[in-house]
């Protein structure tokens, strides 16, 4: 997945002959697959129909990164996968411990990188016992607890409050786990619509409003991969303490979240090639259960 990131206020978009021009840039269409735009910018409305006819999604981002919209064609595609979406929810429980089993190894497996063991042997066999998904969610979210107690303890105090903080975020920590989350989640989402898939039909995560159930079911299996990136943005100290703001909340401020998107390129590229991977899997699975 190609993504472009344009995180600069007053700019003016435009598409010229099949290409996105920013300002005196141009980058050809054909190269993109995701346009996020996190600033106040100018953008026509025949401008995002060209866009979105070529396939190109548009990711819109809030400042602070708690209110998003996607912009996709309406075209829609791959029913018979979608069918097999449906179909497979009889066997729901069987799905969802998939992503649960994911979830907890390799989480476990990055505390190990950091030579803090975690005892999973005994969650594991929970989860396969498990005969009702609340037991399954009440599983995996006694799991979470314990494994974040363990992360914070990898950073300086003055960085987070010790425990997972969310809407809003009242650390820098926790801060950038809600702002990665919310990317990749939505990327996620705008993947799963490109194969075709329902994202709000989920297995573990059931469908509530505008919620995307199954992007939310994918998200557990890169977790522990946005954690570790997160942790390496402030041990490597790309990223510190005033790099934030608080303001009813603890927010990246401007300068920072532009800085941030050079980062996360690269790890975006990784996760998509193992997101794919992962949908193939989940493909045949779906296949094998409906």
């Amino acid at each position: 997945m190609k993504v472009a990131f344009i995180d600069k206020k007053g700019i003016e978009l435009r598409v010229e002959s099949k290409s996105l021009k920013v300002n005196e840039q141009k980058v050809p269409l054909r190269l993109l697959d995701v346009i996020i735009i996190s600033s106040a910018c100018i953008l026509d409305s025949r401008d995002i129909l060209k866009i979105t006819k070529e396939g190109i999604s548009i990711l819109l981002v809030s400042a602070r990164g708690d209110n998003v919209a996607i912009v996709y064609s309406a075209k829609s595609k791959n029913a018979e996968l979608k069918m097999e979406q449906y179909l497979a929810q009889q066997n729901s429980l069987l799905i969802a411990k998939y992503f649960v089993t994911q979830k907890v190894k390799r989480h476990t497996q990055h505390l190990s990188n950091h030579d803090i063991e975690l005892d999973s042997s005994k969650i594991l066999s929970d989860i396969e016992k498990a005969r009702k998904l609340q037991r399954l969610l009440g599983l995996e979210g006694s799991f979470s607890n314990r494994y974040f107690r363990h992360y914070f303890k990898l950073f300086p105090k003055k960085l987070h409050l010790g425990k997972r903080s969310k809407q809003p975020p009242f650390d820098p920590v926790n801060a950038m786990l809600s702002f990665v989350y919310m990317i990749v989640y939505n990327l996620i989402s705008i993947k799963l619509i490109s194969y075709g898939f329902e994202p709000s039909i989920g297995f573990l995560h059931q469908p509530f409003r505008s919620h995307n159930a199954l992007a939310s079911d994918f998200m557990e299996l890169f977790r522990a991969d946005i954690n570790t990136f997160v942790f390496r943005l402030f041990d490597e100290k790309k990223l510190i303490h005033s790099d934030f703001t608080k303001k009813g909340g603890v927010y990246l401020k401007y300068e920072a979240r532009r800085k941030v998107w050079a980062y996360f390129k690269p790890f975006n590229q990784k996760l998509q090639k193992e997101l794919d991977k992962e949908i193939k899997i989940f493909r045949e699975i779906i296949k094998d259960k409906s």
